[in-house]
């Protein structure tokens, strides 16, 4: 597992097309005083629903990677397949990389700018 976040409510927050890039945010408030991003790069495919809750991280199975092929109709290395674990569901998100961030910067900042 790449990291967990039980506690954590996560919705689906930027996707810039001209990048790929694809933000999933766990906003601070005020039972929590950090966002929690999931970040991530050279995105191809995403199958997430917009609110997610208590997150388990992680790279994909064999049957995330041939999901994710019928998806996009190609072959995909599988070390591009992550996958969101919430609620019994796994989400599927093909990308060339990730970066898990923990920060107090304002609620609404963009960190691809």
């Amino acid at each position: 597992m790449i990291a967990s976040f039980p506690g954590r409510r996560f919705q689906l927050w930027l996707y810039k097309v001209s990048h790929g890039s694809l933000l999933v945010r766990s906003p601070k408030g005020p039972d929590v005083g950090t966002n929690v991003d999931l970040m991530f790069a050279g995105v191809e495919f995403v199958e997430l629903p917009r609110h997610l809750r208590g997150v388990e991280f992680d790279h994909g199975s064999s049957d995330d990677v041939r999901r994710a092929e019928d998806a996009i109709g190609h072959a995909v290395d599988p070390g591009r397949v992550f996958v969101l674990r919430t609620d019994g569901r796994r989400h599927v998100v093909v990308a060339a990389g990730f970066e898990v961030r923990e920060h107090e910067d304002d609620l609404f900042s963009d960190p691809f700018e």
